[in-house]
């Protein structure tokens, strides 16, 4: 039996907002309080059109003092939005901080999110590097040598063992190895220049979109959609194998003298910032219209919430007559 998520299960019977969604409400509010003090529900159009600052979270779970907060939204009012990604930010920790001091804790753990992202690339990489290298000089140097000792693995087919008119082919996968490993060396050391040298950019807003999915009938909305460009960090990440993560062993190099060297694939990003499309749908709160952690009350779709005035009647769907939106 297949199980549903509540947010599934919301979709699956087409709960995606409170019963007066299609009433289409004018104004934030009927009583210009705007959208903290809303005493009908906010339709998604009005609730993203002024500035303010949403909350991502896991929409499976209640809000509450120790629930996760993915990423922070800050919408400036002219259609555009700027997302920061959270390390270790909860709803607890929001308590009684406007909205403005709410983007500065967001600044700061995007800041500290790209820090870590860039530290454990370049730990990846370092290790693969140094693991590499060793691999590289001890096959260097049995080749300088003319041991071979690493063909030597499998008996027969080691050097020691082949015929002469064979030994010129070991000599040759020796060097094709060797080169191989040190162009990749070479490409590992360009990527990590690369993530040392990478530095901290604030995120830039940009514009987001409404899309308004109607029922059967084209009249009535059946679905929304917030969707808008997710910052992301690129780095360089070079790993080891996971069947030649011990480089020291003689089985090892006798495997990587058959595929002739490091097969380095990572690729160097263009820039450390990039950006992916996000779509968040917007379905109605798992468990209440509102939720109070300590002195502070949020409200808004589940999975994301922002703050609002206690008593708060929720947020909605936009009819499919909305301005701004797009409709299918």
């Amino acid at each position: 039996m297949k199980q549903y998520t509540r947010r599934e299960a919301l979709k699956l019977f087409g709960i995606g907002t409170v019963a007066i969604a299609g009433f289409g409400l004018a104004g934030c509010s009927g009583s210009g309080k705007g959208v903290k003090n809303a005493s009908e529900p906010v339709p998604a159009s009005q609730a993203f059109g002024q500035a303010g600052v949403w909350m991502v979270y896991d929409g499976d779970k209640q809000i509450g003092k120790d629930v996760a907060i993915e990423e922070v939204l800050s919408f400036d009012g002219n259609g555009n939005v700027a997302s920061y990604q959270c390390e270790s930010l909860t709803f607890g920790d929001l308590d009684g901080l406007s909205d403005d001091k709410i983007v500065e804790l967001a600044k700061q753990q995007d800041e500290a999110a790209f820090n870590t992202a860039k530290q454990a690339a370049i730990d990846a990489t370092d290790e693969a590097i140094k693991a590499w290298q060793q691999c590289y000089d001890t096959l260097k140097a049995e080749a300088d040598a003319g041991t071979y000792d690493s063909t030597n693995y499998y008996g027969d087919y080691g050097i020691e063992n082949a015929p002469e008119e064979d030994r010129a082919q070991i000599v040759e996968m020796y060097q094709t190895t060797l080169d191989n490993t040190q162009d990749a060396l070479d490409a590992a050391n360009k990527g990590q220049a690369f993530n040392k040298a990478a530095a901290y950019q604030e995120p830039e807003a940009k514009p987001y979109t409404l899309r308004l999915e109607t029922d059967g009938s084209g009249n009535a909305a059946a679905n929304e959609s917030l969707v808008f460009q997710l910052a992301k960090f690129s780095f360089y990440r070079a790993n080891i194998d996971a069947d030649k993560n011990d480089l020291t062993s003689d089985r090892t190099r006798f495997r990587i003298l058959n595929d002739y060297g490091w097969n380095n694939n990572a690729e160097i990003p263009g820039s450390a910032f990039s950006s992916t499309k996000k779509s968040i749908e917007l379905c109605s709160p798992t468990y209440s219209t509102t939720q109070t952690v300590y002195g502070t009350t949020f409200g808004g779709y589940s999975g994301l919430a922002t703050v609002v005035n206690e008593g708060h009647a929720g947020f909605t769907w936009d009819t499919p007559d909305a301005e701004g939106i797009e409709v299918d």
